[in-house]
């Protein structure tokens, strides 16, 4: 007869700990969606407890949420220090510094497909108002459009309207990407269609 099982006490730095559940996550919901995403399966691919991983976390939905914001952070991080450019910024662009700092953007999601299909499946899935996310993507997708809008106010006539015409073809872009399994070249396919919607900047200072 076999004695006690002795559960492995989690000896990994929490923050390192959090990362890996976080990494993981994001690969299984970008493979099946929140729906599809068991809490149980994440935690056995970090070697942890169900109960061990939401203590990092304390519920599937506020782990998804964490998933999303995570990103945000990195991704900004990364133009941050890509671009130049910070929140709160007040110097305006000039026309060619806007297509740059959005090429740059379409560039990095180009080197992350596994994150790209992560937020074009929960921003299907969250239409729902019922979603956990409904609430995270409305409050992203209206700060997304205010900093377009505020960055192309002094190249174009309305603003507000250019900003939902470049989200929506830079998403529209990514997503068809993602279905032809990367069959075409998504930078230069941004890089185009943006120029059509806001001139090349030649010229602009």
């Amino acid at each position: 007869m076999s004695g006690p099982q002795v559960r492995t006490r989690d000896r990994r730095p929490s923050e390192e700990r959090r990362r890996q559940i976080l990494d993981e996550a994001a690969r299984l919901i970008a493979q099946k969606g929140y729906y599809g995403f068991i809490v149980r399966e994440c935690a056995e691919r970090c070697g942890l407890t169900e109960p061990g991983l939401l203590h990092h976390f304390g519920s599937k939905e506020k782990l998804l949420i964490a998933v999303l914001e995570n990103r945000d952070r990195v991704d900004s991080e990364f133009i941050a220090s890509a671009t130049g450019t910070r929140p709160g910024d007040e110097r305006p662009l000039s026309r060619a510094e806007v297509l740059k700092l959005l090429s740059t953007i379409v560039a990095y999601n180009s080197t992350k497909p596994e994150l790209a299909r992560l937020y074009v499946i929960l921003k299907a899935e969250a239409l729902n108002a019922t979603h956990p996310a409904y609430d995270y993507f409305m409050t992203r997708q209206e700060a997304v459009l205010a900093s377009f809008a505020q960055m192309l106010k002094p190249h174009v006539g309305d603003p507000a309207a250019s900003a939902v015409e470049l989200v929506a073809l830079m998403q529209g872009l990514e997503q068809e990407w993602l279905r032809t399994d990367q069959g075409f070249d998504l930078v230069a396919a941004w890089d185009r269609a943006a120029k059509r919607l806001l001139g090349d900047g030649a010229g602009t200072g």
